[in-house]
This record gives C-alpha cells, sequence and structure tokens, in this order.
C-alpha cells in the first residue's frame, strides 16, 4: 500500500490560520510553482510548519514525495534546504516525520525511488518496443530522485 498522496484542495485550500505563509507555501510547493516558492521563501514563509492534514506535510515532504511540475522538485528541495541552512533549521526541517507512519522527507523520496524502481523492473527495465518514452520518463524520475535522496547527504 503506497501513501495516500494529497489533493491539491486538501493541501492548499483549508482556512487553518498558518501564520507566514506556510498553507500559501506548501501549496505552491504541491503545484510545482518554483518561483512562486522562492518568493515565499525570501519573504518569511514558514517551511518548517506541517499542514493541517491528516499526514502534516511540511513543504519539503510534499517536495521529495513531488508536486505536479516534476521538473522543479529537486530544484524545491535544493532551495528549501539551503533556507533551512542559512536560518540553522536544517535538523529540525529534516528530521520533520509525518504524523501517521513517522516518514521524513528523504524517507518520501526513498520510498518513491523504490516504487519508480519496481515499476521500471516490473515493466521489463525499458527494453524495447513502444515502450522507450515510458522508459525513458522512468530513468528521468529515477535520476531524479537519486538527486534528491543525495542532497541528504
Amino acid at each position: 500500500p503506497g501513501l495516500l498522496k494529497p489533493t491539491l484542495e486538501q493541501e492548499s485550500s483549508h482556512a487553518c490560520g498558518c501564520r507566514m505563509g506556510g498553507c500559501e507555501l506548501r501549496g505552491c510547493v504541491r503545484r510545482g510553482e518554483l518561483s512562486k516558492v522562492k518568493d515565499q521563501l525570501k519573504n518569511g514563509a514558514d517551511y518548517a510548519a506541517a499542514g493541517d492534514t491528516m499526514r502534516g506535510w511540511t513543504p519539503l515532504h510534499i517536495a521529495c514525495w513531488g508536486s505536479l511540475k516534476p521538473q522543479a522538485d529537486k530544484e524545491m528541495v535544493e532551495i528549501i534546504l539551503m533556507q533551512a541552512k542559512k536560518d540553522g533549521k536544517t535538523s529540525e526541517v529534516t528530521a520533520a516525520k509525518d504524523r501517521l507512519d513517522g516518514k521524513t522527507p528523504v524517507d518520501l523520496a526513498k520510498e518513491r525511488l523504490a516504487e519508480v524502481a519496481a515499476a521500471s523492473a516490473a515493466a521489463g527495465g525499458g527494453g524495447g518496443g513502444g515502450a522507450d518514452g515510458e522508459a525513458s520518463a522512468e530513468a528521468d524520475e529515477k535520476g531524479k530522485l537519486d538527486q534528491i535522496v543525495a542532497l541528504f547527504g
């Protein structure tokens, strides 16, 4: 059983009264809006705040699991980690745990990586036929997730 990935509505449309733009930041991360994420961080958004959702994911959890624009995920993870390092909050942000199963952001990235690898293996490792585009997309996703996991050291 995989994780229940929060929908856009669950992650960004509730009215929890967050201070410092935490909800808005999580919504921007979820939608893959890289420039808005950068603006939010520059303006002091609370990137360490857990969402008011069942899982309580932080923006880093969301970026590690994957946004609606996967090509932006690695850079979003990088900028959140850079801001945390600048603010002396790296440990707090990287150790944040999912409310249901205690997974950290890097745990989510590793889980996604395992899912992509399993899907690739089940498809025969991307060999031959009309699946070349699909195999390439899986390889791209695997490469991105490998890079995200590496960011955590």
